[in-house]
């Protein structure tokens, strides 16, 4: 189906005057353009301010007006021109900047004068690399988004560079895997990671997939916002979270067609709450490594750029290669901080904020690809109300300290890590669980290597148990450290949440006592007391 083509003939046909199509990809763009200026039988021309006016001819384009570089030049050529033509004013997005009202002022009076010509078929297409919609064209500018690639698109890629590259190419086999492992890339991108796997291995076939990966993860990660994971994680390295353990073991199977045609929807997302370090990133790598989807970490922090629109763009640049991967499990850890000051976004940042948040809602909402969206957050105060609603998330789970069974179980999985065993070392696991109360799983991970540190600097043939216990009393748990803040957690998660964890969880009150205070509560130098003064 050629969506983007018909679109734009249809706008055309419509009596928009001017469309905007918003893509890196110059090459789609200008097929696409060539599609619609065939189907209405017109002569399409490019301009730019370095070539000036150019013609496509069938095979290739002819300059016809070089000194034509400045915008008034081109917009004057076309109106005086009476014929049917298509005109496309590339990288059109430095013309349309706030500091620049003359060429936003050409571009509305073009359009109003055309309206009283009556021709349907000639138009101006304003291509640019990303949607630059000024505020004074937002309500006659008509736009054309158009997407990453599909499968289909990456393979007439595939195949037209086994075609480029024949003296180099001694075997190709052009498979569905090897298609997908270019998704999520623009055409440019995915003809020079094929070009690349061809030079190199002198084939393009699935052996070639890995190289295509390692490809593609370097230019995920070149934008900044995204970053390419290989989970080696199983849920079997988790101790405890039984709960949400079976929950996602039921949902790993709702991908298949049978799944679909027995009734179940596409899973959406988990969103886990709780106390730092006790395992939440971990999940989220393992669903991926147990569902072999790949995984994409989202920093939504890295989300705002300084230029206007640009925060808008990058989200919804993110969120494309999401869907053109999936399946996949996007990871947005502590996602509370990237949509700090959601709520005073209007007064903060011009409602940027908002907007960024507003546009991740709906695509949560609206989404119909297999995008396992799996969100971490430490800080429940700070995430917006709208986000927690039912439909965003499929469930959402609280992740608690570790019971004492679970961190008996942690122990045995760090110490099995480092090819240790409880038994044959003889410790003491009963003694460990107790003096271990309230540590969270990474805390239990940092004791083991911190104990096996400890016995080799002490020339030990083995780790010993007093290494273990030595390493727990000098370390000060976030149990201590935050206990108001974990038992304002378990009392908003009591009635809002799933608990992760089929045990009871355990009382922190009273080694939260044992925090001091800081000094400077006690010796205010602007609170005295009456008979100070």
């Amino acid at each position: 189906m050629r969506y983007y083509e018909e679109e734009l003939e249809t706008l055309i046909k419509a009596g928009a005057k001017v469309v905007e199509v918003a893509s890196f990809e110059w090459e789609r763009v200008h097929g696409f353009i060539n599609y619609v200026a065939e189907d209405l039988n017109v002569d399409w021309y490019s301009w730019s301010s370095v070539s000036g006016l150019k013609v496509w001819e069938g095979n290739g384009f002819k300059i016809i007006n070089p000194d034509c570089v400045t915008l008034p030049a081109v917009l004057d050529y076309y109106l005086k021109n009476e014929n049917d033509m298509l005109l496309v004013l590339e990288d059109f997005h430095p013309y349309s900047e706030t500091n620049n009202p003359v060429n936003i002022r050409y571009i509305r009076e073009m359009m109003r004068a055309q309206n009283y010509q009556g021709n349907y078929k000639k138009a101006i297409i304003l291509s640019s690399p990303n949607k630059f919609v000024p505020e004074e064209l937002s309500k006659e500018l008509p736009v054309i988004e158009v997407e990453l690639p599909d499968r289909s698109t990456i393979e007439v890629i595939a195949n037209s560079v086994v075609v480029e590259y024949t003296e180099y190419c001694m075997e190709s086999e052009i498979t569905p895997k090897l298609l997908e492992s270019a998704l999520g890339l623009t055409v440019m991108e995915a003809r020079l990671a094929f070009a690349k796997a061809i030079i190199t291995n002198r084939k393009l076939t699935e052996d070639e997939i890995p190289l295509i990966i390692s490809e593609k993860e370097q230019i995920i990660k070149k934008s900044g916002l995204l970053e390419y994971f290989h989970p080696k994680e199983y849920l079997t390295n988790i101790g405890g979270l039984e709960n949400l353990k079976d929950w996602i073991h039921k949902r790993g199977n709702a991908y298949s067609d049978e799944a679909k045609e027995f009734g179940l929807n596409t899973p959406r997302g988990v969103l886990l709450l709780g106390v730092p370090g006790c395992g939440k990133s971990l999940t989220a790598k393992a669903i991926a490594n147990e569902w072999k989807f790949p995984l994409l970490r989202f920093d939504l922090g890295k989300v705002f750029g300084g230029i206007v629109g640009e925060s808008e763009r990058n989200i919804r640049y993110a969120l494309d290669v999401a869907k053109t991967i999936s399946p996949c499990v996007l990871w947005i850890d502590e996602i509370e901080k990237g949509l700090s000051g959601t709520q005073s976004s209007g007064r903060t940042d011009g409602g940027t904020s908002a907007r960024v948040f507003g546009t991740f809602l709906t695509w949560m909402q609206e989404k119909k690809e297999p995008v396992f969206v799996v969100a971490t957050a430490n800080d429940i105060s700070a995430l917006p109300p709208e986000l927690l609603r039912k439909g965003r998330f499929d469930e959402i789970f609280f992740v608690d300290l570790p019971s004492a069974r679970e961190r008996e179980n942690i122990f045995n999985i760090h110490l099995k890590n480092k090819n240790r065993d409880a038994k044959e070392l003889k410790l003491d696991m009963q003694k460990l669980v107790k003096a271990s109360e309230g540590f969270s799983g990474a805390e239990i991970e940092e004791v083991v290597n911190e104990a096996l540190f400890n016995a080799y600097a002490n020339g030990q043939k083995d780790l010993e148990m007093k290494n273990l216990l030595d390493c727990i009393a000098a370390t000060s748990p976030l149990s201590r450290t935050m206990a108001e803040t974990i038992a304002n957690l378990r009392k908003w998660a009591e009635q809002r949440a799933r608990l992760a964890s089929t045990d009871a969880p355990e009382d922190v009150k009273d080694l939260g006592a044992e925090v001091p205070r800081l000094q400077q509560e006690y010796k205010n130098p602007f609170i005295t007391k009456k008979k100070d003064v």
